[in-house]
Formats: structure tokens, C-alpha cells, sequence
């Protein structure tokens, strides 16, 4: 069941963000109405057309960042390889372990341009995770010093997902996306028993689940996105040191505010704001730290274009406990620095 705090919040954030978007689509309209009706309006510069709304649209949008990723309005056909660094100073949430990691990630992605369809992919290549572990929860198991400073070296997860949007007016984007995330990572850790065996423990794999609706517009400089869906994660059972967790299906609603400003023709600045909140009630004794998670983030993000290159540099930061916790199972972190370079085709 739904909270009430859950509801009271949803509903005026949702009908301030389609307030907004209708301002701009009755914008829109009277801008029509007046280049129908007003004698002036034919030597005034003319609006965009939806075809250069999307050109703008898919050159300024706000870049995608893990943890889960804006969906955008309009995605061009492309291929982008991106760096990232996150960190987070609380692994408890996991089951088992307690402490701290950081982790670099290389991936590589893209997409591809169908109509009003974008098909997008994402591979995690590389993934050097390195945890500082200070206490093996609920379980007989002591922690070995050798065992408390650990680099993993692994394959990350793999990203799936396909997007449609129409416009509703000139300047107004909306859509639906579904994008899935299959745990294809081999992150894997080695802890030893007082038998002198090898427990194995590897981070939860949760399956992704994540319908999502878009709405975007472009108004002068500036760009507006917001992304309003639910994220179910689910996975299978897992073992560690004769220990056997159920891992529990967790449902999210995720909800991404995003601006951007195009400073210059070869520079913009943007901010985002996402919030993740709990939906369900886990039981399972091992996961009851992920209850009544309510996550906060800020992205803000520069980009530079160079024809058909584009260079991000994005910063992402925790605001709230939730999102510690958030970040440690979706593999974020609680703080990250991501640098894209993306080619346009």
C-alpha cells in the first residue's frame, strides 16, 4: 500500500509540473494565434519548428547519469564511452557487510534514432571496486585482517531500453520509456573461515525494472525535462559463508527534474534533481535497512560540443541519508563524478 506522506507529496509535485507544461502549450498556442492574426508577427523571427525543437532538444538536454538515468525527450543516434568515480561511506545496507567502497567504472553505449522510437544500450566494460570492510553482520564468520581490504576486477551491468515521444505542441515533448538493467556484473569478494575455506561474496544482483514517463520542452536557451516512473528491483536468492538471503523485491517511484542552459553555441550548463521513495515494506530480517528509503540527489553538469563531439563532465551528490542507501544498491554510490564523450552520427 501507498503511504499518505507518499501521496500528499506526489500529487501537488504532479500537478505543479503539469501546470507548468500546459503554460507552455498555451504559450505555444498564442504564439499561433498571433502569427495568424497579428500583421507584425510575419517580420518577427519565426519560432521553432518541432524538427528543430528535437535538434535542440537532443544537442542541450541535461546528460544522463547513473543511478538510474534521465530519459530524455529526444535521443539522436550516437555512441558515447564515459568515465565515472563514486564513492560511498556505507556498505550496511548490503547484507552481511558493513564499510566503505569506491568504484571506477568504464562503459560504453548508445543509441539508435527510429522515427519517434530511440533504442538504447549500455555496457559496463570495467568495473575496479575497492571496499574497506570493518564488520561481517549476522553471521558466525569473524573478519580476517587480510579479507578487510579488498579490489574487485569485473564486467558491470548491462542496460537495455527503448523510448517513444510525440510532441504535443511546437516545443513540448511527452513520452514512454521502459528500460531494463540485467546483472550481468561479476563483482565478487573472497573472505575466509575459521576452516581456512573461501566464503564468496558477491553484491546483490537485481534484476531492473523501469517504466518511465517523459515530458521535455525547449523555450529559447533553455531546456526542460522530467521523468516521472517507478523502479521494481528483483533478484535471485544468494549464499555466503553457509548463509543463505532471500533478496527482496523493491519498488521505487522515481521521479527527475532537469534544466538546461545553453550559455554558447559550444556551452551549456545544467541542474537536476532526482528523488527516489520507497514504495513497499521489506521483511526479510537482512534487508530491513531498506525501508522507508526517501533518496534526494543533485546533478549539476556542464557540456562542451565541438561539432559532432560532445564532452560532459557531471557531478552527482547525495542530499539525504536515503540516498546512501539508494546509491549502495544501485551501484552509484553516494557521490560520483562522471566524464562522457559522446559522437553524434
Amino acid at each position: 500500500m501507498l503511504g499518505r506522506d507518499f501521496l500528499a507529496g506526489l500529487f501537488p509535485r504532479t500537478i505543479a509540473v503539469v501546470t507548468v507544461f500546459a503554460l507552455l502549450s498555451t504559450a505555444d498556442a498564442r504564439a499561433e494565434e498571433a502569427d495568424a492574426e497579428t500583421p507584425q508577427a510575419a517580420s518577427a523571427a519565426p519560432d521553432r519548428t518541432p524538427a528543430e525543437v528535437d535538434a535542440f532538444l537532443g544537442r542541450y538536454a541535461p546528460p544522463p547519469v547513473e543511478g538510474p538515468a534521465l530519459r530524455l525527450p529526444f535521443t539522436p543516434t550516437g555512441l558515447y564511452l564515459d568515465a565515472t568515480y563514486a564513492s560511498t561511506d556505507d556498505l550496511s545496507v548490503l547484507p552481511f557487510i558493513a564499510g566503505k567502497a569506491h568504484n571506477v567504472r568504464l562503459a560504453a553505449g548508445g543509441a539508435l534514432r527510429w522515427g519517434r522510437f530511440a533504442f538504447t544500450g549500455e555496457l559496463v566494460f570495467e568495473q575496479i571496486t575497492s571496499i574497506a570492510i570493518t564488520e561481517i553482520l549476522n553471521s558466525p564468520m569473524n573478519l580476517f585482517p587480510e579479507d578487510a581490504h579488498q579490489t574487485a576486477y569485473a564486467l558491470g551491468d548491462l542496460r537495455l531500453g527503448v523510448d517513444w515521444t510525440e510532441h504535443v505542441t511546437p516545443s513540448v515533448v511527452a513520452g514512454l520509456s521502459l528500460r531494463g538493467r540485467f546483472p550481468t556484473h561479476t563483482t565478487a569478494y573472497q573472505f575466509h573461515q575459521q576452516d581456512t575455506s573461501i566464503a564468496v561474496y558477491r553484491f546483490p544482483y537485481f534484476f531492473h525494472i523501469e517504466p518511465t514517463g517523459i515530458l521535455g520542452a525547449a523555450v529559447g536557451p533553455f531546456t526542460f525535462v522530467v521523468n516521472q516512473g517507478a523502479l521494481v528491483l528483483m533478484g535471485p536468492d544468494g549464499d555466503f559463508g553457509g548463509m543463505h538471503f532471500v533478496e527482496p523485491t523493491i519498488a521505487f517511484w522515481d521521479a527527475h527534474y532537469a534544466a538546461s542552459y545553453a550559455i554558447l553555441d559550444a556551452l551549456a550548463a545544467s541542474l537536476e534533481v532526482v528523488t527516489d521513495v520507497q514504495l513497499n515494506h521489506v521483511s526479510d530480517l537482512n534487508f530491513q535497512r531498506l525501508n522507508g528509503v526517501r533518496s534526494v540527489w543533485l546533478a549539476p553538469a556542464v557540456q562542451l560540443h565541438l561539432g559532432d563531439w560532445r564532452v560532459d563532465g557531471v557531478a552527482r551528490f547525495g542530499v539525504t541519508r536515503g540516498a546512501e542507501l539508494f546509491g549502495v544498491i544501485e551501484y552509484a554510490g553516494t557521490r560520483s563524478f562522471m566524464l562522457r564523450v559522446s559522437r553524434t552520427l
